[in-house]
């Protein structure tokens, strides 16, 4: 029997960039998870949810979640594939350093086309990075606070509070 080659081991668990000088951490702990949630700081496309957290100190750090919405634990497990090698191929060039990101996978990234899913990723990290996520609050300028609709609201449909206020 032949002898086996010792591989060189990688400090992360699936190899997200190895051998790449531009390193991205991995996000590992809930808590972690929670506070890039909490930011509000989000980019949806159809086969993902970017949800971003500035103000790391460190290198960039990106997480990956695939709910059971998606699939049995074969298609979340290639949804999640997909999306961590468009992650490994775009996001060195354009992460800062000190942000956090999760990708949140959606059932059409497991059949997504590949370059659209990378392009929409680094599109998505640019209007992130730019603040398109941002919305003036008012025209006195106290700030920027994420916008959201509710799908009601967004389809141009009134809430059952709406019809009652009127």
């Amino acid at each position: 029997m032949p002898a086996k080659t010792a591989q060189p081991e990688d400090d992360t668990s699936d190899g997200l960039l190895s051998g790449s000088a531009d390193r991205l951490g991995r996000i590992t702990e809930r808590k972690d998870y929670l506070a890039v949630a909490h930011t509000r700081r989000r980019w949806v496309t159809t086969a993902f949810i970017l949800q971003a957290k500035p103000g790391n100190t460190g290198d960039a750090r990106v997480g990956f979640t695939v709910s059971k919405k998606v699939g049995n634990a074969v298609k979340r497990s290639r949804a999640k594939r997909r999306l961590k090698e468009a992650v490994r191929l775009v996001m060195p060039a354009c992460v800062p350093a000190g942000w956090d990101y999760v990708v949140i996978g959606r059932e059409a990234a497991i059949h997504y086309p590949f370059e659209r899913l990378q392009k929409d990723l680094a599109w998505a990290v640019a209007k992130l990075k730019a603040g398109a996520d941002l919305k003036q609050s008012n025209s006195s300028g106290e700030g920027a606070k994420p916008h959201y609709q509710s799908g009601a609201q967004a389809a141009g449909r009134r809430s059952v509070a709406d019809k009652a206020n009127q």
